[in-house]
């Protein structure tokens, strides 16, 4: 994945949340209206995953080493359709109100295993968010 600034995000209706260093929360997105993301003073985002349906863009935000890291991930219609490389997974959601599963597709690699002749086996690659299931 390659990475981007956080000031690079576009103004978009966003799915997914923001969790700041000063919050005991993180803050929602419902995808209902459009959200610029920033860092106000003297704060910086723990972790974020952000999703636009409308551009089909995964942002997933970290901050490591004093650094702010965006990776930002196009999802292909096909991807979200799902195929033999690229799974949905879904997991329960943990101190998001509003929000009972983070949706996720899991992309698999081929990758030359020696355990098996050199064949080409299935390994776990990138795992991008998709936005909320609320279906329980």
């Amino acid at each position: 994945m390659k990475k981007m600034k956080i000031q690079d995000i576009p103004k978009e209706k966003f799915e997914g949340y923001l969790w700041y260093s000063d919050a005991v929360r993180p803050v929602v997105f419902m995808g209902d209206k459009e959200v610029t993301v920033s860092i106000p003073d003297k704060r910086f985002i723990i972790e974020g995953l952000l999703w636009s349906k409308a551009s089909h863009m995964s942002y997933r935000i970290a901050f490591h080493d004093g650094e702010q890291l965006v990776y930002p991930c196009h999802v292909a219609d096909s991807d979200l359709a799902g195929s033999d490389n690229v799974v949905p997974e879904d997991y329960l959601a943990h101190r998001l109100p509003g929000v009972y599963r983070l949706s996720f597709l899991r992309y698999w690699l081929p990758c030359g295993d020696v355990n098996c002749e050199h064949f080409d086996v299935l390994m776990p690659g990138d795992l991008v968010f998709v936005g909320f299931n609320n279906v329980k």
